[in-house]
């Protein structure tokens, strides 16, 4: 079974600068071992929601991992007691950033 993730960035290529509820789009990728399949991108239509940063959650309900540069503390902390994980990285390349995630989640499975 996959694990979905969502990979914030603003051009589909890098990771976004700035917080995770900020970006234009999430990069949505399933993975399975070591290798990452993209799935989609997807417009963060809750960009600038007056409703707040957790509101993006509603159009990333079905991934189980987040990656960006930086997380809110609101938004992580109401993401982990959903039992999404959040992973902040150094990585500039979404595509690297996957892969990286690829690499762990397949050594704790293996």
């Amino acid at each position: 079974m996959p694990i979905r993730v969502a990979v914030a960035t603003d051009d589909g290529k890098t990771l976004k600068e700035g917080p995770f509820h900020e970006a234009k789009f999430f990069a949505i990728y399933d993975v399975l071992g070591r290798s990452p399949t993209k799935v989609e991108m997807r417009v963060n239509t809750r960009k600038g929601s007056k409703r707040g940063p957790t509101s993006v959650l509603e159009i990333l309900r079905d991934c189980e991992v987040l990656i960006a540069k930086e997380f809110d503390d609101e938004l992580r902390e109401i993401v982990e007691a959903r039992g999404i994980i959040t992973l902040e990285t150094d990585r500039e390349d979404v595509e690297s950033a996957v892969l990286e995630i690829a690499e762990r989640i397949s050594r704790l499975s293996g």
